[in-house]
């Protein structure tokens, strides 16, 4: 019941973030601008936050930017943390004990550091302590309407860190209108809509019936919608439901298993790309006939938010 209350308020968790800390974003960005490098860094669904924005990232700017997990980070050294690097951290709890130990590496190298979190109280030796210590340390917070998130899968903080982080990238790239539009009034209300929509609860009901006897799944997604693939495989299914779940990414999966294709096909949930998207709605287009052909359509699960929305 926690989980599905905190997937309903999902929507509310953005629009809340975004009344909050817009102008804290909008400023720190600012103290920002003349950066040479950035780098995203978290862990788990954080991690995936940091690939997503990724994309939005490489279509907006020309700056260099590394997407490296805090792991890694920490333990494999590079010479690009210096004072002219910046190194954005999420973390839902704030005390993600690789992300606060990447975060004292990052300092030790004298980066500029920003948390983007979901923890409100004081920590001794959490992001935030940290980073409101350190002279080139600032502080995102994320607010989701239910703290703290206690379902594994945290789905509003995942939410708000991903749409603070692409406000960050927006505006430390100096702008876009219409895609700060798309962010801060068209994705929130689109996200509060299926959430709350009960024909999106109703097909999800009908359709995980077809396929609570199996226990290994493929989930499989084009381009961003590959992250949100990673997620429910890693996140949702593997950790949270505790089956064996495998994230496919589109691209990789026609370059190379589409000639290795089972006989007796795992079921796949399969992410819908936008028709817009050419080349991916080609390759989607493949891959579900395969399946059919192969499997048969009990063991297929389309992913369509498209039919929940109206053409506006």
């Amino acid at each position: 019941m926690e989980m599905r209350k905190e997937i309903e308020n999902q929507g509310k968790s953005l629009f809340l973030t975004i009344e909050k800390e817009l102008e804290k974003i909008k400023n720190i960005s600012k103290d920002l601008l003349n950066c040479k490098r950035f780098i995203f860094s978290g862990c788990g669904d954080k991690h995936i936050v940091s690939l997503s924005s990724k994309y939005l990232w490489n279509y907006i700017s020309e700056k260099p930017l590394d997407v490296i997990h805090s792991w890694v980070l920490k333990n494999y050294p590079t010479k690009i943390l210096n004072e002219r690097t910046c190194v954005v951290f999420i973390s839902q709890s704030g005390t993600t004990y690789d992300t606060v130990e990447a975060c004292k590496f990052a300092i030790e190298r004298k980066c500029k550091v920003v948390t983007i979190t979901n923890l409100k109280e004081e920590k001794e030796n959490s992001l935030v302590d940290i980073c409101e210590n350190y002279k080139n340390g600032y502080v995102i917070r994320t607010h989701t309407i239910d703290y703290p998130e206690k379902s594994l899968p945290s789905t509003g903080s995942f939410h708000t860190a991903l749409m603070a982080l692409n406000l960050f990238t927006l505006f430390v790239n100096k702008g876009h209108q219409k895609l700060f539009d798309m962010h801060t009034i068209y994705i929130p209300k689109i996200v509060d809509q299926l959430s709350l929509s009960q024909d999106v609860k109703d097909w999800a009901l009908n359709e995980s019936k077809k396929l609570r006897k199996f226990n290994n799944f493929y989930v499989l997604g084009f381009g961003p919608a590959y992250l949100a693939a990673r997620k429910q495989a890693r996140i949702m299914m593997m950790e949270g439901s505790k089956v064996n779940s495998c994230d496919i990414e589109g691209e990789e999966f026609i370059h190379s298993l589409i000639e290795t294709l089972e006989s007796k096909p795992n079921p796949i949930i399969l992410l819908k790309p936008s028709v817009e998207w050419l080349v991916s709605y080609k390759n989607f287009r493949m891959v579900k006939k395969l399946w059919f052909l192969k499997g048969g359509e009990k063991i297929v699960v389309l992913v369509d938010p498209f039919i929940f929305m109206d053409k506006k």
